[in-house]
């Protein structure tokens, strides 16, 4: 039965590099989760300010998966506009980028990036 898995990423003025959690669980740079097709990844940002921009880019961890990306919405989303994304049919590793600005108190933004998320999508390729 497909599930939703929620990633939160949290960011604090000052530090450029975000960190991450998985369904309340930390996770480091380089740290994977496992998805079937058919579940959803959910995105929350958790900091000062609102977000304006928000990207994410993906691409395969191994050659022989299919296509850049394990999201059916493609490999350069827009998740302020789509913040919740569908795992496509298929095995593999992938791993992803998360690169966002928020708006300051002062009416500035901050710039911030979370690395290297990864998921592994299937019984793995």
């Amino acid at each position: 039965m497909p599930q939703t898995h929620q990633l939160t990423v949290t960011y604090v003025q000052g530090q450029t590099l975000a960190t991450w959690s998985l369904n309340g669980v930390s996770c480091q740079d380089g740290d994977s989760f496992p998805a079937q097709p058919g579940d959803k990844v959910a995105f929350q940002f958790e900091g000062p300010g609102d977000i304006a921009e928000c990207v994410l880019i993906s691409g395969q961890m191994e050659s022989g998966c299919r296509g850049s990306s394990p999201f059916a919405e493609g490999n350069r989303i827009n998740l302020k506009a789509n913040s919740t994304l569908n795992i496509k049919p298929g095995d593999g590793a992938w791993g992803f980028t998360v690169s966002f600005s928020a708006h300051n108190d002062d009416g500035t933004t901050a710039f911030y990036y979370l690395p290297d998320p990864e998921v592994i999508v299937g019984s793995h390729c």
